[in-house]
């Protein structure tokens, strides 16, 4: 799953389930770390961090720590996409980026346009992902640049998002006590989201295809109550594969005077039936 749309443009930040942050100005030079775990074939967390640092004008932060809960029924949304880094000016931060998390130290690298050869403004990993344990707090060294299309010196410190199970899911639940349960619950600043794939039996024409998704966005306290008519929607699910996609994420933001410096952490559950 990639990373969600965390970050949207001004004239489209319908985001609903969150609000933006009020740390940065509106317009400045961004720099993002982006902190999002997968599973790799042997079913082992790990890590690939990811920077980008452009002009930012016109781009909002959702912050993880003011989000408004929300949950309703959606057309089924396979990958929310990524945000078109590629339409801001790219800024040149340096020569790598210096990302340590607990014992391990390691560096991103400028990256290039494979046809262009240009610098496009990410910095990646030009290394094997790292195994990653969720939740282990990360700081952010940015050697910066001088001169036009730079980004200046900066640092940070983040908590990032820990791992979390899901209590199995009622398929008949009563509509007015309809709640997704799940452990440990998160800190003060993290939220998580859950979407739920499933379809109902005037839906159905593929037994192998999921048309509506349950989108849910919450503050993180472990237990979340789903609104009444969620919960009739989900009643009527057909004997389908339901499928379920859920993360915890954490943002640390930090203004720099003229420059933003946004680290997001993203922890991601999967399963392939909903529990």
């Amino acid at each position: 799953m990639r990373l969600p749309r965390l970050l949207a443009l001004a004239a489209l930040a319908s985001l609903g389930a969150c609000n933006l942050s009020t740390d940065l100005p509106a317009s400045r030079p961004l720099g993002v770390v982006v902190l999002s775990d997968t599973l790799d074939a042997q079913g082992h967390t790990v890590l690939s961090p990811l920077a980008h640092f452009f002009n930012g004008s016109g781009v909002v932060v959702p912050d993880s720590r003011i989000v408004q809960d929300s949950c309703l029924v959606i057309p089924y949304l396979a990958d929310t996409g990524a945000f078109p880094y590629n339409l801001f000016s790219p800024l040149n931060a340096g020569d790598s980026v210096l990302i340590q998390a607990g014992d391990v130290t390691t560096s991103l690298f400028p990256d290039l346009d494979p046809v262009t050869q240009l610098f496009t403004g990410l910095y990646d990993l030009h290394a094997p992902p790292l195994p990653w344990t969720p939740g282990t707090p990360v700081s952010v060294t940015i050697p910066g640049a001088t001169g036009a299309n730079t980004y200046p010196s900066a640092s940070a410190s983040a908590a990032t998002a820990a791992a979390f199970s899901v209590s199995p899911i009622d398929r008949d639940p009563d509509e007015n006590a309809f709640s997704i349960s799940y452990s440990p619950a998160g800190p003060p600043g993290s939220a998580v989201v859950f979407a739920i794939g499933f379809d109902t039996v005037s839906h159905t024409v593929n037994p192998d295809t999921v048309h509506l998704e349950i989108y849910c966005s919450e503050t993180d306290t472990g237990n979340f109550l789903l609104p009444t008519a969620v919960a009739r929607v989900w009643r009527q699910g057909a004997a389908t594969p339901r499928n379920m996609r859920a993360y915890r994420w954490q943002t640390t933001i930090q203004n720099n005077g003229g420059t933003g410096l946004i680290v997001i952490a993203q922890h991601n559950e999967y399963a392939a039936d909903a529990p």
